[in-house]
């Protein structure tokens, strides 16, 4: 199988450009050789600084609130948690800049741009001329490599969005700057959206060149060289998520530049480190185009539905951008990985721990790739101490919590109006993210059976714990959450239209694998009852037999219990599932695809979760269907929500490697696999025809 994105013209937007990256260096190669653009990014260039926007009587309220929601005065509870609880807009993950490249005189004829997912190198080529690009983890730059056969003339500049300044010093084109104090999201249109200030993250990028070349200003001209190599450093101020941002942005970008090597010795130890990554896992499926343009295969494969080993390559996309996006010692993947080219980024590119976080780590251990699983665990260490301001002062309890967003500083808080001004119920008043995340945490030591781990994650749980000590209340003889909400949904109660209730579905199953993890852990904790199904045989939301607003809601949060759930439920309740999905439909926003193709593939159902790989692959123009309603794949594979969500992409890694597991396979599919892992790190290898084991 050729492990490789190809097209026959350049990018001409983000979703047309080439992905790479080391974790903390982020770049998308668009091809242009006439001017080439590389946007940058850098995992901790966020907007913001230390703060605390907790509302400190938030607690005050919250009897108020719970009695109004147990009495269903839906509208007053609602008032009460938007007036009185309410808390803040997250920060925001913000763009670099670009690298932009203006060459002269190179060729147009035999034009094509790729990507070698293997080694992680994107190319632009065209006739005698390859422009060849690469983000190294060992030597922590971005390096591009130009060769022409008859000698190439260019200039190299830098430009962002950000307030910045650029110039040369001695042999090192530099860009200076500052990331702003505040950045709002693009749907808050509420005064002054970005504040500048001298609080924010500062950063500074760096270009230093192998070969000869002038120095202008601001830029750097190089004139006739046959071979030349770019090296390009990017690094912030950013120190931790607890302290003001002050380290020296530009000594840092200037350090990595220490000792460097020619080309061909940073090539080597780059693919070396990249290659033994993904190498890790072998999956090959018979029969397809491969040699067709990528953009192309996704339109056919809309058509025929035969090209099995595109489907092969986006399972080992989504594993090639865990190994570019996330890496020890770097930050967690947000919303977009580490790619994001807007200053105002759909939902700020940050951190949305109601699914779409958890979703970015489901296929890490699965996929062989569990040092990747680090950034997710210093996250929730970030939750676990500010989450203990958040615990106190929104419902007076011990312990920790946060809600359904995050940033780079941390955030727990209830995301919404900064004034308590609109309505946020439908997302904001949830805070049962940290316990599913633990219990992810738990699944990653079940993969790696690391007992330093276990202790360390231990202590995490305790925590947790004591909050749902203090949260939970008793009633009808159960204890329940209350507040709460069943992620992003609503239901009619009455004729009252209502998102927030007391114990939703997904809280039940989220609190019953946790407190099992808790004991495991050895840990005192509470017993609760699994979810039960309801009267039609499904899976119910709520607590109560509320009427449905969107029956085919892009959220599948009541089927925790079967996917991402450890552990494997009964007949009664895989029924109920099954009726739960299809009456939810076929249809979805591209994460939410890929959330179903991974419930169908933990039924055992091969055929419905082949069906919406297939939709995954839907393609999307991102210069036509920019607002179609349903998810696909953009022509460099990138999910499409849309707009671009990179989580889609891991959940349909994760469903296929469950797929495979489970071996339970489509009848079209002939082909083998080796080195998917299972609990205690253990790798499978088979092969298979018609779906059969062989």
């Amino acid at each position: 199988m050729k492990n490789l994105l190809f097209y026959k013209k350049k990018a001409h937007c983000f979703e047309q450009a080439l992905p790479i990256g080391n974790g903390r260096i982020g770049a998308m190669v668009f091809g242009n050789l006439k001017k080439e653009r590389i946007a940058l990014n850098e995992d901790t260039l966020w907007s913001g600084y230390p703060r605390n926007y907790n509302k400190k009587d938030a607690h005050e309220y919250l009897g108020e609130a719970r009695k109004a929601l147990l009495n269903k005065e839906y509208d007053r509870a609602k008032e009460i948690i938007n007036r009185d609880m309410h808390g803040h807009w997250s920060e925001s993950y913000l763009p670099f800049g670009d690298l932009i490249i203006e060459y002269k005189g190179v060729p147009k004829s035999d034009y094509r741009m790729s990507l070698d997912i293997l080694t992680g190198i994107a190319k632009a080529e065209a006739y005698g001329f390859c422009e060849s690009v690469f983000v190294s983890h060992p030597s922590q730059l971005m390096v591009i490599n130009i060769k022409s056969e008859i000698g190439v003339s260019f200039t190299v500049k830098f430009d962002s969005q950000l307030c910045h300044n650029i110039k040369t010093e001695e042999d090192t084109l530099l860009i200076t700057g500052q990331a702003p104090e505040v950045c709002m999201p693009p749907y808050h249109n509420k005064g002054e959206a970005i504040v500048q200030g001298d609080k924010g993250i500062k950063f500074c990028g760096a270009v230093k060149i192998i070969g000869n070349a002038q120095f202008s200003d601001s830029s750097i001209i190089v004139n006739n060289q046959k071979e030349t190599t770019l090296l390009v450093s990017l690094a912030t101020s950013y120190i931790d998520f607890k302290t003001m941002p002050t380290a020296d942005a530009k000594m840092r970008a200037m350090s990595y530049f220490d000792n460097i090597k020619p080309y061909e010795a940073l090539l080597k130890e780059h693919t070396k480190d990249f290659s033994a990554l993904f190498n890790r896992v072998k999956f090959e499926l018979e029969g397809g185009y491969e040699d067709l343009p990528t953009d192309k295969r996704i339109r056919r494969m809309n058509k025929k539905g035969d090209d099995y080993a595109l489907i092969a390559l986006l399972f080992q996309y989504g594993r090639y951008l865990t190994i570019s996006a996330s890496r020890p010692k770097t930050t967690a993947m947000n919303l977009q990985g580490i790619w994001n080219t807007k200053l105002r980024a759909p939902w700020s590119s940050n951190y949305t721990i109601n699914i779409n976080t958890q979703m970015n780590y489901w296929c890490t251990d699965t996929a062989n790739l569990s040092e990747c699983f680090e950034p997710l665990t210093d996250l929730v260490k970030k939750l676990a101490e500010n989450g203990k301001t958040t615990a106190k002062d929104y419902y007076a309890c011990n312990g920790f919590c946060a809600h359904h967003n995050s940033d780079i500083w941390g955030m727990t808080y209830p995301a919404g109006f900064p004034d308590g001004d609109g309505d946020s119920t439908q997302y904001a008043p949830w805070c049962t993210s940290t316990p599913w995340l633990l219990n992810q945490l738990y699944e990653h030591y079940l993969y790696t059976l690391d007992e330093e781990y276990k202790k360390e994650i231990k202590e995490l749980f305790a925590g947790c714990l004591d909050f749902y000590k203090d949260f939970l209340i008793e009633q009808n003889g159960e204890v329940i959450t209350c507040p709460s909400i069943s992620p992003e949904n609503a239901f009619i109660d009455k004729g009252v239209r209502s998102p927030i209730t007391y114990m939703p579905s997904m809280d039940r199953e989220i609190l019953f694998d946790f407190f099992e993890n808790c004991r495991e852990l050895g840990l005192d904790a509470p017993v609760i009852n699994q979810v039960e199904p309801a009267e039609d045989g499904r899976i119910p939301e709520w607590a109560e037999n509320f009427e449905e607003t969107e029956i085919e809601h892009r959220h599948v949060s009541h089927l925790y219990c079967v996917y991402p759930s450890r552990y494997r439920q009964s007949e009664e309740i895989n029924s109920a599932t099954e009726k739960s999905l299809i009456k939810r439909g076929f249809g979805g926003t591209g994460w939410s695809l890929g959330w179903k193709i991974c419930l169908w593939a933990r039924l055992g159902n091969a055929e419905n979760a082949y069906r919406l790989i297939k939709q995954q692959l839907t393609y999307i123009n991102p210069r036509i269907n920019i607002h179609y309603s349903g998810g696909g794949s953009y022509p460099n594979l990138f999910d499409a929500h849309p707009p671009f969500q990179i989580d889609g992409n891991f959940g349909v890694t994760a469903g296929i490697a469950e797929m495979l597991i489970s071996r339970k396979l489509p009848k079209e599919w002939s082909g083998k696999i080796r080195g998917i892992k299972t609990y205690g790190g253990k790798e499978i290898e088979y092969s298979f025809k018609d779906g059969k084991i062989i």
